[in-house]
């Protein structure tokens, strides 16, 4: 009887162990399935950095878009964030800048971080971002506010159907910034 209740206590320590393995494994999977994911369903497509030196404006194939600004933070964020403006007219094939502004309400110094997106996803590959305050981690004293800049540039070869393109920013508090304050 022991030997059999050793059996189970070993078959199910086994089982148990192999259950922790496959959800670890799973919890690394998560972050390429989810980008697979928004890759083919087009929710969120990449936005990458572009040299400014790479970019050659062509102010004779430019053509005007309309520009949507959105702005938005995590659940209870301890932050005010709103574009400068909601919409612009902007010109494919010339570099231009937006501005969003950020004020930090929590009463303490803290760290935002910033994420982009931009729809239609197709535009995302049109849509050549030189400087974003995305790109770096945004340090704010209490009681701070601050406008944050985009310099961007539209490749004229943008497809004709698209004539509005929607740029979002999420700001969310750097994990653990608030609970070092407290």
């Amino acid at each position: 009887m022991a030997e059999q209740q050793k059996s189970a206590t070993i078959s199910m320590a086994t089982r148990l162990a192999v259950t922790a393995l496959v959800m670890f494994a799973f919890g690394f999977a998560l972050v390429p399935l989810y980008d697979i994911f928004c890759e083919v369903t087009g929710i969120r497509s990449p936005i990458e950095a572009s040299n400014a030196s790479t970019i050659i404006e062509h102010p004779e194939l430019a053509r005007t878009i309309k520009l949507e600004m959105l702005a938005s933070t995590n659940k209870d964020g301890p932050w005010e964030f709103h574009p400068a403006r909601d919409t612009l007219e902007v010109q494919t094939g010339l570099m231009q800048d937006i501005e969003y502004t950020a004020h930090n309400l929590s009463g303490f110094q803290i760290t935002g971080i910033a994420t982009p997106d931009i729809q239609p996803a197709e535009a995302a590959k049109y849509f050549r971002k030189v400087e974003c305050f995305c790109f770096n981690e945004q340090k704010f004293a209490t009681d701070e506010e601050r406008n944050l800049t985009v310099r961007f540039y539209i490749e004229p070869d943008l497809p004709a159907h698209i004539d509005t393109i929607t740029l979002a920013y999420t700001l969310f508090t750097k994990p653990g910034a608030l609970a070092n304050n407290k």
